[in-house]
């Protein structure tokens, strides 16, 4: 299982959303990608969609104002 870092802070939608689909496409079963942003509507828009879509996804926020995201691939 396999871990991915992306760091979106500073980067306004759809950035983050574009960045965190391109790679999702290279994960397996199992592997994550961890996405890192300050932007609130990215957070919120990305975690939708994700759980939408059948990843498994865990949101927190690391300082004031920046969150990790975190989207596994389950099937």
């Amino acid at each position: 299982m396999a871990e991915y870092f992306i760091d979106a802070l500073g980067e306004m939608c759809p950035v983050p959303n574009i960045k965190i689909r391109e790679k999702l496409k290279d994960l397996e079963v199992g592997d994550a990608v961890v996405l890192e942003t300050d932007h609130s509507c990215a957070y919120i828009t990305i975690n939708n969609e994700m759980r939408r879509k059948g990843y498994k996804t865990s949101v927190k926020e690391i300082d004031n104002g920046i969150w990790q995201l975190t989207v596994r691939r389950v099937k």
